[in-house]
């Protein structure tokens, strides 16, 4: 009995490993107001996939970009401004049909670049709102400062 749970153990440990490194490689869509695909949410880094580029993270449900500190708040499946509006939702899982694997080491010294940035990471409180916002999520997060919204 001690050899044969010696000889399963490490199929097992193998086999959770897989997983808990593959659990998290999803691709979903990021989508508009109009339902259109406008980036892509993959391990917590948000995907502008026209440019390959890191053009945020979702850590925990706070949302950072190019600021210092938390761009907005991610909950219900929706990405929403610091006042509450709604600037994207998410989409569906696209991972068996996206074609392009991205280049995962590239992503993660992006995305390290967006959390060394980070000095101010407490999460904010934000009344949710059933509103759009004007502003595109991509020049949002890529924005240095928060961008005023003119209503």
């Amino acid at each position: 009995m001690f050899v044969l749970s010696f000889v399963i153990e490490p199929v097992i440990l193998v086999r959770t490993l897989y997983l808990a490194r593959n659990r998290n490689k999803c691709m979903t869509t990021i989508i508009n107001k109009s339902g259109e695909t406008i980036a892509y949410l993959y391990q917590n880094m948000i995907l502008d996939i026209s440019r390959e580029k890191v053009i945020g993270l979702l850590l925990g449900n706070c949302v950072f970009g190019k600021q210092t500190e938390p761009a907005g708040k991610f909950f219900n499946n929706t990405f929403r401004k610091k006042n509450g509006k709604i600037i994207a939702k998410l989409g569906v899982d696209v991972s068996s049909t996206f074609k392009k694997s991205p280049k995962d080491a590239q992503l993660s010294l992006q995305a390290w670049q967006i959390l060394t940035r980070v000095d101010n990471h407490v999460c904010l409180w934000i009344e949710e709102k059933k509103s759009w916002t004007k502003q595109s999520f991509i020049e949002y997060l890529q924005a240095d400062k928060e961008m005023v919204e003119e209503e």
